[in-house]
């Protein structure tokens, strides 16, 4: 996704200013005798990340996940059930809205996350929450694209660095 009109945002590389960052490592870059490989890093905003995906990192990484800037690793095998989940939720997101399995998932939805200010502004800012229930609903695809470009990459990064030593990766993100 390349700077799109609404504030769920994802890039290939680093950028300081989306601040949610997924990197391969190695036992080098964990040594210290390697830097991280910014150019495969995948960058997310940090507002969407915690409404929006948290969930799918909090109910597959080993441990206690870590926020202010610490690295957090999640073993390849942890990352492939999270790719997994993420394509399983996003079908049902799809195809079965009001599944009860997705109680806890749509929990951060929020309409002023997929449109843009200006729409919100306009259209969305008054609300009830049955309304926005049905206004996020209806937007489900923007939330479920973020979902494929993240699980696409994360796959993407593990058939790319697995063969080459690599076996976690290195999920960091702010307070």
């Amino acid at each position: 996704m390349e700077e799109p009109q609404y504030r769920i945002r994802t890039k290939r590389g680093h950028s300081s200013r989306l601040r949610f960052w997924f990197d391969p490592v190695s036992k080098d870059i964990l040594n210290g005798d390697a830097d991280l490989i910014y150019p495969d890093e995948l960058s997310c905003d940090n507002i969407c990340m915690h409404d929006l995906f948290f969930p799918f990192i909090e109910k597959n990484f080993p441990g206690r996940f870590l926020f202010k800037n610490e690295l957090n690793l999640m073993p390849f095998e942890n990352v492939r059930n999270m790719s997994e989940d993420i394509r399983r939720i996003s079908s049902l997101l799809l195809t079965d809205y009001e599944n009860p399995v997705l109680k806890r998932i749509k929990l951060g939805y929020s309409i002023n996350l997929l449109v843009s200010e200006d729409v919100y502004e306009e259209k969305y800012r008054d609300l009830s929450p049955e309304q926005e229930y049905e206004a996020v609903k209806n937007h489900i695809r923007v939330i479920t694209d973020f979902y494929k470009t993240i699980a696409d990459y994360l796959d993407e990064m593990i058939s790319k660095y697995g063969p080459k030593g690599f076996s976690a990766i290195a999920i960091s993100a702010p307070v």
